[in-house]
């Protein structure tokens, strides 16, 4: 059996059958008459998340009785419930535990758009992928001048004439997954006058029915993702673009995801962060229990979007902040405009203020791509600690010993350097400047207050320097340096990297905050 998604409904009429033909989803019913003479409801659902494990969306339709607010303690999480609007009202908004497990109400103008976001909502897992431009078709003319960025974007550069005619479109095609609600961002920007319209067609998969739908997408209306509500078929998602007028046009990815509509993007509660450019990263916060720390964990390269450790944070049982980098093949490394770099900062400055935490109230942390993330964030807002595997620092270098030391391997870093430092022309210099960015930050910093344990690799063919270049910067600002040397290169042995880094997130949980996680 493939992964559950595990439905509480409590009141209103029985609605399991709009499930019946998807084996995904467990749907459970609490007729909540039971209340008035029934005094075994609490036992009777905790056997039953014994049984199935956590109820990840519970939907209320009851107005507030006296033992609602127990039996909601006992089934919700951060974000799982939502209740009937129309019972919202009846007390369940001054609710203590509303806060706590981010309980919202859920608004519908009649049944069918009701059983519409349920269905929409309840699906396992998250899911984000993406089509590249460095698979597109040019249909420009020889007086455009076409440049490609690897996979970050394709830039056109000249005039487009009055009317919009084709640029490009994908030689790959995304999908629309049947009875899903899919959002579907592109990242463009442009220079001058030049405006775009991006086309977008479902396709049917059998080739004798041709083109299902179609949208003709201007700037403006792509200021919010295409939302594609839930169809009854599966289809495939072709994307073009038209430009018109004269400038310079930069093309990136098309990122699809499956929706939880407005409950969050990609989990219920994640939220989305997107710059002047169209360049996003994702968040989640789980308040977890409200006590010091705020543990920050940044997502390593994944080319499947979305987030990274949920379970290994929630275990920990603090509160904690998930981020998640989509850009290029699986991961930017975090680095982009101040816009952007400005929105992360913000977005953990802002999580510690609505915990009322102080910064040093907090751990960074992060494997891989995402332990540049933990130090270059960490550097400039000095966390009590910040705890890394892997740790990747010199992101130019890594390019540059791609075309020795690791052939055709992780050729993304290749696509990073083109994205933060496309403006220098010579190669070298383009490495430099990349690996500058992160050793500025670093080298004038003040991280004296702050624990570092680092788990590195012995052999590591990404960055074989990066635990040596780090030591001697950290040793002279007095930082309290932990470490570990495990055998091999990069990717092997994560098992123990993941079992060291957890190790240290102990010594750290119980040396600064006084949290004993194996007490628990």
């Amino acid at each position: 059996m493939g992964q559950q998604f595990n439905v509480l409904q409590m009141g209103g009429r029985d609605l399991k059958y709009l499930f019946d033909s998807n084996p995904a989803v467990t749907w459970n019913y609490f007729d909540t008459q039971l209340f008035y003479y029934d005094n075994t409801s609490i036992e009777k659902m905790t056997a039953v998340i014994e049984e199935q494990g956590v109820f990840d969306l519970v939907f209320v339709q009851t107005p507030l009785a006296e033992p609602m607010e127990a039996l909601l303690t006992l089934v919700s999480t951060p974000y799982n419930t939502v209740v009937d609007h129309h019972d919202w009202q009846t007390g369940y908004a001054a609710l203590e535990i509303v806060e706590k497990y981010r309980i919202r109400p859920i608004d519908y103008t009649d049944e069918a758009e009701l059983h519409d976001k349920l269905i929409a909502l309840s699906f396992p897992g998250q899911y984000g992928d993406k089509i590249s431009p460095a698979h597109t078709h040019i249909h420009t003319s020889d007086a455009i001048h076409v440049t490609y960025y690897g996979h970050k974007a394709v830039r056109f550069v000249g005039d487009f004439g009055d009317t919009f005619c084709p640029v490009l479109s994908w030689r790959q095609n995304l999908i629309y997954d049947k009875d899903k609600v899919i959002e579907v961002w592109p990242e463009f920007h442009t220079e001058g006058d030049v405006e775009l319209e991006y086309v977008v067609r479902l396709m049917s998969l059998n080739p004798e029915e041709g083109v299902l739908e179609t949208f003709v997408l201007s700037e403006d209306a792509l200021a919010e993702p295409l939302r594609l509500s839930r169809r009854p078929y599966t289809a495939y998602i072709t994307i073009a673009v038209r430009a018109r007028y004269s400038g310079v046009v930069h093309i990136g990815a098309v990122h699809k995801r499956l929706s939880r509509i407005e409950f969050g993007q990609l989990l219920l509660g994640g939220e989305r962060f997107v710059d002047d450019r169209r360049e996003e990263f994702f968040y989640y916060f789980n308040p977890g229990d409200f006590k010091p720390p705020l543990n920050v964990y940044f997502s390593g390269y994944r080319e499947a979007e979305g987030f990274e450790a949920y379970y290994l944070m929630q275990q920990l049982g603090a509160p904690f902040l998930l981020i998640s980098d989509p850009r290029i093949q699986g991961g930017a490394f975090y680095l982009g405009s101040t816009t952007y770099e400005n929105g992360i900062k913000q977005v953990i400055q802002q999580t510690l203020a609505t915990l009322g935490f102080h910064h040093d109230a907090c751990i960074f942390s992060g494997l891989s791509m995402g332990s540049f993330g933990a130090l270059y964030y960490g550097a400039q807002l000095h966390p009590k600690a910040i705890n890394v595997g892997k740790p990747l620092v010199n992101i130019g270098t890594i390019a540059q010993n791609m075309k020795l030391l690791r052939p055709q391997d992780f050729d993304t870093s290749l696509d990073i350097v083109l994205a933060h430092q496309y403006e220098a022309v010579d190669p070298d210099a383009r490495i430099a400047r990349l690996n500058e960015k992160f050793w500025d930050v670093l080298t004038n910093s003040d991280l004296q207050d702050t624990s570092i344990p680092l788990t590195y690799m012995v052999h590591d063919d990404y960055d074989p320097t990066a635990f040596r270049d780090l030591l001697p910067v950290l040793s002279r600002q007095h930082v309290h340096v932990m470490n570990k040397a495990i055998p091999g290169r990069h990717n092997d042995d994560t098992a123990t990297v993941v079992s060291w880094f957890m190790n240290f997130y102990h010594i750290l949980l119980k040396d600064h905050f006084g949290r004993d996680v194996h007490a628990n």
